[in-house]
């Protein structure tokens, strides 16, 4: 091993390195506060002022459990310190970690402008032997192809100068059951020392065992396997939710059931369409590098076609319910509950509400939006305010859609509900919240995915 490297090695020991933590998000903050538990002292970068001010107060503004028990007494220690600038925190520390977006451009393609941008910014400020690693979602080859090229410029050599390594973020944001410190990590460096520093540093921070890969390509590739599984199966479950509406078979219980072979198989369920942060984007990362490489990805297109449509399913579905039962749609009021993507946070990233409501907005149809969580929704011009409770979303309605798993939702005592609505109420039940007894018996017409 290298001085420079054992050196860096020892700080990590006896966490004396400083660690700095480029991007303050649903990934950085968790991460900050790991490492400062751990011991080491923290420096937070974000160019959103408002983040770096509230953390300097000690407020968590990400929905995780864990780091907003911890963040305020971690901050008031002075384990933790957030700044604007990278000039500010990047040449005193040993260890800086990339979590910054990587979304996708309108046309679909990886947009990489903010990774690209604080490699140019850091090749200046290597001041000294650091680690780097990138923890930021994308395509196998963006380390040393992209990012590392960019560090360079600065005269620095990786694998000499710095440490580099791909470790890529695997939170599944508003989990309280497997957080930042209890989630495998993965790690791949440049180099055997990368490598072996990336490993030491997580293992100092974690619970969970880190996995060392034989590079930064093989842990890129490791985050895109993870979520095109995540995204074909749920497209799978989908397609196959419809056919079995449509031939008269319980899918859902069909799945439970597959469920209770002890191996071979992994439970998915079908939705309105699918949500979130990294589902729907991350794929198309791995469908960009493969058309580059002249390999077409067919299976994860199709999986767009098929997930893509079932906000429109869901919504024709209700409408041929609302037809066979003599209401007319244009003159109907629809409770639609749940903005958020998904159960018990209030995310509306690329949640399927947003696609829901646009078709019932292109229908006539009047909705009602309601989210315990979320109080103002726009989708397109219209703006939506959830009403002071769930009672009141319901109140003269026709109709009820239930488009995200809050616990809320499975909870409510659905004989008061469907005291608050006009007659011959319709429950459609996305999420598979509910059963059909416990609706019909309440008095509602039951329909929901994947059942008849």
């Amino acid at each position: 091993m290298a001085d420079s490297a054992s050196v860096l090695t020892d700080r990590i020991s006896s966490k004396n390195a400083t660690v700095c933590i480029i991007g303050l998000g649903y990934v950085g903050v968790p991460l900050a506060v790991a490492s400062a538990q751990a011991g080491f002292n923290v420096l937070g970068v974000d160019v959103d002022g408002s983040k770096v001010e509230q953390i300097n107060r000690g407020v968590c503004y990400v929905e995780d459990k864990y780091s907003e028990e911890l963040l305020p007494s971690l901050v008031s220690a002075g384990k933790i310190k957030a700044y604007a600038k990278l000039s500010e925190a990047v040449p005193q520390s040993d260890i800086v970690i990339v979590c910054v977006p990587t979304p996708l451009k309108k046309d679909g393609d990886p947009d990489l402008s903010f990774l690209k941008s604080v490699a140019k910014s850091l090749a200046s400020q290597l001041t000294h032997y650091k680690l780097i690693v990138i923890e930021s979602t994308s395509y196998p080859g963006t380390t040393q192809e992209v990012f590392q090229p960019l560090l360079e410029r600065g005269g620095k050599t990786a694998g000499k100068d710095f440490a580099l390594v791909y470790s890529p973020e695997r939170i599944d944001y508003g989990n309280a059951s497997f957080g930042v410190r209890s989630i495998p990590k993965v790690v791949g460096g440049v180099d055997e020392d990368s490598t072996r520093l990336g490993s030491a540093f997580y293992s100092t921070i974690l619970k969970a065992k880190v996995v060392a890969v034989s590079g930064p390509s093989v842990a890129e590739a490791t985050k895109m396997l993870e979520n095109v599984f995540r995204y074909v199966n749920i497209a799978l479950v989908n397609e196959l939710a419809v056919l079995h509406e449509t031939i008269g078979v319980d899918f859902v219980e069909a799945i439970d059931a597959a469920a209770t072979k002890p191996f071979g198989f992994m439970a998915h369920y079908p939705g309105p369409g699918v949500g979130g942060h990294c589902i729907p984007k991350d794929p198309f990362y791995l469908v960009y590098k493969a058309k580059k490489a002249g390999f077409p990805l067919r299976m994860v297109s199709s999986a767009k076609m098929l997930n893509n449509a079932m906000p429109r399913h869901t919504v024709e579905r209700l409408l041929k319910s609302m037809r066979k039962a003599r209401k007319n749609p244009r003159r109907v009021k629809l409770a639609l509950w749940g903005l958020a993507y998904k159960g018990g946070v209030k995310d509306t990233r690329r949640s399927p509400s947003v696609d829901l409501l646009k078709i019932f907005q292109r229908s006539g149809v009047k909705v009602v939006a309601y989210d315990p969580l979320v109080e103002t929704f726009k989708v397109g011009s219209v703006q939506y305010t959830s009403p002071v409770s769930i009672l009141e979303s319901v109140k003269g309605a026709d109709a009820i859609v239930i488009a995200t798993n809050h616990a809320m939702f499975r909870e409510v005592d659905l004989s008061e509900v469907k005291a608050q609505m006009n007659p011959d109420p319709i429950l459609f039940d996305t999420r598979n919240l509910r059963s059909r007894k416990e609706c019909e018996e309440a008095g509602f017409t039951y329909l929901a995915t994947g059942r008849p």
